[in-house]
């Protein structure tokens, strides 16, 4: 016989998280994503892939839509055998799992930018 689940109450309370994490996990998972060569700032100067975090946010912009919900902008490099409808697909599905799954964000948009292409 097993015992019944006892529902536990959660003690009150926020949860902030800073638009520099958010930003970073989008950025991340970007990042890790195959054909993607790099951030890049919105005017097109790329940045290098972050080293334990570090300017993880770059390339990223955020915007909250009501208390739970957010849209994303991604400013990428590509890689020069990066098919761009595929990899826009693959990029928007992996920030849209990433931010959902650590954040328990809903993401109603994510629009990509590709600034620059990555020579051979």
């Amino acid at each position: 016989m097993t015992a019944p689940l006892v529902a536990r109450a959660r003690p009150p309370g926020r949860v902030r998280v800073a638009s520099e994490v958010v930003a970073s996990i989008a950025a991340m998972a970007a990042l890790g994503t195959p054909g993607v060569a790099a951030m890049c700032q919105p005017m097109g100067v790329a940045v290098p892939r972050p080293l334990r975090g570090q300017h993880g946010h770059k390339g990223v912009r955020l915007e909250m839509v009501g208390t739970s919900a957010i849209k994303v902008e991604l400013f990428v490099a590509i890689t020069a055998q990066a098919a761009v409808p595929v990899l826009a697909e693959q990029l928007q599905g992996r920030v849209e799992q990433d931010l959902k799954q650590m954040l328990g964000l809903e993401v109603v948009e994510i629009n990509v930018h590709v600034l620059e292409m990555e020579e051979a």
